[in-house]
């Protein structure tokens, strides 16, 4: 019985990967010119140079890497740039306070020397506990924020997120 489920991984001697005349990354494989692509990581937390999704455009995948250090020096560089930008996470070094709000929570946080206010809706989809000590917040713009270890934080700041851990 065939469950439907394919995956298939980038042939690593037959592709690569370049930026198009706009910036973009493109991907030349089996003779196709895709002349712009997305990459996703299956696992961005517990592994996050393996099983990289390859989709064109229109967010159809194309294949999946299994590993960046399978490829050149060269490309791997450009691989790790296109999900640097794609996984781009500010670092929380405080958070200042929380405050509820018609359904929405307001947190004003400090990311290195700049204070901001970021808005959260769905706090309980969008403040995620990733393992023991680690939390990501999506803001209503989609902005993620790393908070690398909870527990390293003030006392203070731990007790206004405490309630919003699961």
């Amino acid at each position: 019985m065939e469950s439907g489920l394919r995956m298939e991984f980038v042939p690593v001697g037959a592709c690569r990967f370049y930026r198009n005349a706009r910036g973009f990354l493109g991907l030349e494989l089996d003779g196709r010119d895709y002349r712009r692509v997305s990459l996703r990581r299956a696992l961005p937390f517990t592994a996050p140079e393996r099983y990289i999704c390859v989709a064109d455009m229109e967010d159809k995948e194309i294949a999946v890497i299994e590993s960046i250090e399978a490829f050149d020096e060269s490309q791997q560089a450009l691989l790790r740039e296109e999900l640097g930008i794609r996984y781009f996470y500010p670092v929380v070094t405080a958070v200042k306070s929380v405050k509820e709000k018609m359904g929405s929570y307001y947190l004003q946080i400090s990311v290195g020397a700049h204070e901001m206010n970021i808005a959260v809706k769905d706090i309980s989809k969008n403040i995620r506990q990733m393992e023991a000590n680690r939390l990501i917040v999506t803001d209503v713009d989609g902005n993620r924020y790393l908070i690398p270890d909870v527990y390293a934080i003030s006392k203070k700041n731990l007790r206004m997120l405490e309630p919003y851990l699961y």
